[in-house]
């Protein structure tokens, strides 16, 4: 065998070539998908993070509306035991 011979078998540039524009590719497709879902998560965060919101919010309002009915409830008690109702007239033995 000759040199010649060899240097035909030896090239194995145009397999690397392609293997490693492949695992380019599957690289750029990674990290695509990567950012995809790291942009659906914030999304979700989001989501979340409104409804927590919104729940903390209507906790408070029905907090203050309770205090507002027995506050207006005790007021109403309070005036009733202050100011008791006349006896009725209609109703003598």
């Amino acid at each position: 065998m000759r040199f010649a011979d060899f240097s035909g078998v030896m090239t194995d540039r145009p397999e690397t070539t392609a293997a490693s524009t492949e695992t380019e590719q599957l690289m750029k497709l990674l990290e695509l998908e990567l950012a995809q879902k790291r942009e659906n998560w914030k999304q979700a965060g989001e989501r979340a993070r409104s409804i927590r919101s919104a729940s903390f919010v209507f906790l408070f309002l029905l907090i203050v509306a309770c205090l507002a009915g027995s506050y207006f409830a005790f007021m109403r008690v309070n005036e009733q035991r202050t100011n008791p109702p006349a006896p009725n007239a209609a109703v003598s033995h």
